[in-house]
């Protein structure tokens, strides 16, 4: 295949290309709680290692120049806040939502001594990449613990020194600007963003792909069909044809190596895995923590997060610490968990229903205990999921410590039609508990689903163990999806164990479900598998340094449509913005100075005008001129060009900085003689 080279500029800030180093700056807002004499700071998490203090850290992401190697990082401060008298508590080991906590007593050496705790105030984990751009994984702590004599020190400010060299190109890298847009929201110095070139779109673009059998080939069609009216090309592939055309150990990864050539060379974004796991296979991770092994958890991130293999020994285990796990997702991954074209066409139509439908402003937050006496306290997954979601939306609340949650009342809860639904509390594959103690344990099971009344679906998520468990057949959230006339239109659940920590309910898996919410309504993704991977992002670093995040982060799979808008409503055809050259002709003979016209539609408010012309086999690329006022025109003054051979006029439409559309023609100069 050739390789089209664009001579663009490269736009690197002075500072940069003349010292090699960059700095971003951390600032840390204290509050402390008096009653448990802990020290809280803002926008932070709470390292809890079992024995060891409970230390507060944030997860820093720096991004990186194009094309760059990290050499050094530094970290620098100021004079920190120093007061004495603290007694901090130890970390206790996490408990699956399955198990009965066990409780540890304090690390005597660590809590004998004065040595400051951590003994540095940072750790570089990783450089990581997220479609090509380079991402600087790092856990900062802003405060230090000298357990003898009660000292703390707070660090207000810490200035993060990053000198680099030069590395190399990512081949996933593609220079489009929605991908600019979402690693803008990702990191902490989004300005570095501009060292990143444009690209132009691909040709052929397919943003969303369905991958099923052939048996539900044509059962899925009316489906891309609905889709291509609201996104750049919509297609179904089989995996009989990936598996003929697609080279890889086993299935899993020819599948894997498709969905890589889909979104490097087609622009792909979703892909939804159209069958169970005997029609569309997984790949299974192995992940081993808290005295419990899982050496095969589906785990379908493994199909969107696309660099590397995941196996990086080459055994036959995927997932170990040491096989480079990609962890952030170049393309959204849901499942439809279908088994025969009755299931899948309830799928189809039950999405293309839930896409048309109005969305309520309403909320379904849920509680019910996970130990004895409310202790630890789960009420806070409810309140820590509402304080995310928009002031005009109604939260219902459904909780233990307000009275027994009967099954009347959690149908009840679903009739009033939320858009979402959080659930907290023990469960296994096919149930969970809505209610734990007061008023006795009621269990909520795969065969009450189809008493629901609901006449809108929800999305739903949850710590319960197991619930997701989409090998079995079927799991608690496959039954919620496959209900065809109630039930949820997604769940996004734990394949195996979800975990939590004795001191706080909301830790480990809780985190997952908050991030969620936080997604939706905070960070604007409302897609149901960009809202997952935007959640997960949040906890790359944990799950980096810390077994049991890590298996939390394997386990959150979607089972639903990735594409679906879970805050919006989809009405008629979605008009696209287009750019189309109008002057000159495809296939004409041209020559002097050539005016080059386009017409546009909708939003477009930039076009950029290339020419790609190929001498000697070698593809060349230039860009001509970029046009930000209407009418969008070029002039190619052709001096210099090469007579009688073809060249390929090529226009970029953008919409606030987002190319949205492209065109080509071929054009061939001649002499006026």
């Amino acid at each position: 295949m050739l390789v089209l080279t664009l001579m663009l500029n490269l736009s690197i800030p002075a500072a940069f290309s003349a010292s090699n180093h960059f700095s971003v700056d951390y600032s840390f807002e204290l509050t402390m709680d008096e009653s448990c004499g802990e020290f809280l700071v803002k926008d932070t998490q709470i390292q809890e290692i079992p024995g060891e203090p409970l230390i507060p850290y944030r997860a820093a992401r720096i991004l990186l120049p194009q094309d760059t190697v990290v050499k050094d990082v530094k970290v620098k401060f100021d004079n920190p806040i120093v007061q004495t008298g603290f007694d901090i508590p130890w970390g206790q080991p996490p408990c699956t939502f399955s198990d009965e906590p066990v409780k540890v007593g304090k690390n005597e050496e660590i809590y004998g001594s004065d040595n400051p705790y951590p003994d540095e105030i940072y750790k570089v984990l990783s450089v990581e990449s997220f479609r090509g751009f380079q991402i600087l994984n790092m856990i900062l702590y802003p405060v230090q613990y000298q357990p003898k004599s009660g000292t703390v020190k707070f660090y207000q400010k810490l200035t993060v020194e990053v000198q680099f060299g030069k590395g190399m190109k990512n081949k996933l890298y593609r220079g489009l600007a929605g991908d600019k847009a979402d690693v803008a929201v990702m990191v902490d110095n989004p300005e570095i963003v501009g060292t990143y070139e444009d690209r132009p779109n691909p040709l052929s673009i397919e943003e969303y792909i369905v991958i099923t059998n052939d048996t539900l080939l044509s059962t899925f069609l009316p489906l891309t069909n609905h889709k291509g009216k609201y996104v750049n090309g919509a297609t179904v592939y089989t995996v009989s044809w990936i598996y003929s055309n697609y080279t890889g150990v086993d299935n899993p990864e020819k599948i894997r190596n498709f969905i890589i050539d889909m979104y490097t060379n087609d622009s792909t974004k979703w892909v939804l895995l159209g069958g169970d796991i005997a029609a569309v296979p997984y790949r299974g991770f192995y992940v081993s923590t808290g005295g419990y092994t899982d050496s095969d958890m589906l785990a379908d991130m493994y199909f969107g997060h696309l660099d590397g293999n995941h196996n990086a020994d080459g055994d036959s285990r995927w997932g170990e610490p040491n096989d480079n796990v990609d962890w952030y997702a170049e393309v959204a991954v849901g499942r439809a968990p279908v088994q025969n074209t009755t299931e899948a066409e309830n799928f189809v139509s039950k999405v293309i229903n839930y896409e048309q439908a109005g969305k309520p402003k309403r909320v379904l937050l849920h509680q019910s205990r996970v130990g004895s006496g409310n202790s630890p306290d789960s009420l806070c997954l409810a309140c820590k999921c509402a304080s995310w979601v928009p002031a005009d939306y109604y939260k219902d609340y459904l909780l233990e410590e307000c009275g027994t949650v009967t099954k009347a009342k959690w149908r009840s809860a679903w009739a009033a039609n939320p858009v979402a639904v959080e659930h907290m509390g023990h469960g296994s594959t096919t149930v969970y508990y809505i209610n734990y103690e007061v008023g006795g344990t009621v269990s909520w099971y795969t065969s009450d689903v189809s008493s629901l009344t609901n006449t809108f679906y929800p999305w739903t998520t949850s710590v319960a163990c197991l619930c997701g468990q989409i090998e079995y057949n079927d799991c608690l959230a496959e039954v919620y999806v496959k209900d065809p006339d109630n039930g949820a239109i997604a769940a996004i659940y734990n394949d195996n164990y979800g975990w939590y920590s004795s001191l706080n309910a909301c830790q480990y898996s809780g985190e997952f479900c908050e991030m969620e919410f936080r997604a939706c309504w905070s960070d604007g993704y409302e897609k149901l598998g960009d809202m997952l991977n935007q959640a997960r992002s949040y906890l790359v670093s944990a799950a980096q340094s810390n077994s049991y995040y890590r298996w939390c982060f394997y386990e959150r799979n979607l089972v639903g449509d990735p594409e679906s808008p879970s805050l919006t409503q989809r009405g008629g055809l979605l008009q696209l913005p287009m750019v189309t050259i109008t002057s000159p002709a495809n296939r004409s003979e041209v020559y002097g100075t050539i005016a080059i016209t386009v017409s546009t539609t909708e939003c477009i408010d930039k076009v950029a005008f290339y020419i790609i012309y190929i001498i000697n086999n070698e593809v060349f690329g230039q860009l001509l001129y970029t046009d930000d006022t209407p009418p969008f025109e070029c002039f190619w003054n052709i001096t210099g060009f090469a007579e009688g051979i073809w060249y390929t006029i090529r226009v970029d439409g953008y919409c606030s900085g987002e190319i949205k559309d492209a065109d080509e023609v071929t054009v061939r100069l001649v002499s006026l003689v």
